[in-house]
């Protein structure tokens, strides 16, 4: 998964959330469940309610695809997603959407990638914060270039 929306909070009504969503999360979980596995520094069961959803399924390195996909997402599911604070999400538990692009670093000076105003009206009218994280190429990728 190269593009997430991930949303979390501490009195969130996820359950109440996702009737209003047009589409499906990959990931639900309720305040007070055992995780499915330990995490480092974390509490065995969640201490907050929340969800994710799979925004985009292009590679690594198509940036410019996740970003049109990231897009029809929040225009799908946008009358779900102003809901958001009305089944107690505070406003201080902003939602992400997470962007993994391939890092270029070792073949360029210089790395720089563009949000399109459209990306950020949408996220900033839904109040949804925009992450994006570079991870290096695989072995694999790199030997295909060659």
């Amino acid at each position: 998964m190269s593009c997430i929306l991930i949303i979390e909070g501490k009195d969130f009504n996820v359950t109440e959330f996702l009737k209003l969503m047009e589409s499906e999360p990959y990931e639900k979980h309720l305040k007070g469940e055992k995780r499915p596995f330990k995490k480092r520094n974390h509490p065995d069961i969640y201490n907050s309610s929340g969800c994710r959803f799979d925004l985009s399924s292009e590679d690594f390195n198509n940036f410019t695809q996740q970003k049109i996909d990231a897009i029809n997402f929040l225009k799908k599911n946008k009358k779900g997603l102003l809901k958001m604070t009305d089944l107690e999400l505070k406003e201080s538990e902003t939602p992400v959407i997470g962007f993994g692009i391939e890092n270029q670093m070792a073949d360029f000076w210089c790395q720089q990638e563009y949000l399109q105003p459209e990306l950020l009206k949408l996220s900033g009218e839904l109040n949804i914060g925009i992450e994006i994280s570079l991870y290096h190429p695989t072995e694999e990728d790199n030997n295909e270039d060659k």
